[in-house]
């Protein structure tokens, strides 16, 4: 049984999963992070967390915003490589300072059409 429907495909997942934390949510500058965004999300993207659901650019880029507000001084790390089944993708997040310890991790799981995600499941580990 396989587990990706191509090695293109299930690199391009796992390549959008890592931008996705690296890129997306520490990109402190507005134009740079709507740029990555309307790169990887869709038009009509859905972002759910244990907070509620939003979607369409605006409503990710406000959220993602509000996040770094909220976490000053704080950035994200992978904490595991993504894995990559047909059209779904998991990467694993540490929250902290440079160099520190992690204050949050969690777990991003997304679904991906065309190359752009469609929906973005984030989990926060207990503490």
């Amino acid at each position: 049984m396989s587990q990706t429907t191509s090695t293109n495909s299930s690199d391009a997942i796992a390549d959008a999963m890592r931008r996705n934390v690296l890129e997306v949510f520490n990109t402190t500058d507005d134009v740079a992070r709507r740029e990555l965004i309307e790169a990887l999300y869709d038009p009509n993207a859905h972002f759910y967390d244990a907070e509620g659901s939003v979607s369409g650019y605006d409503a990710i880029d406000a959220k993602i915003r509000t996040l770094q507000l909220d976490a000053p001084g704080l950035t994200f790390t992978i904490g595991v490589e993504p894995a990559v089944i047909d059209d779904l993708g998991r990467v694993s997040w540490a929250l902290g300072p440079a160099g520190g310890p992690a204050v949050v991790t969690g777990m991003d799981v997304a679904h991906v059409r065309a190359g752009r995600f469609t929906a973005l499941y984030t989990f926060l580990d207990p503490r």
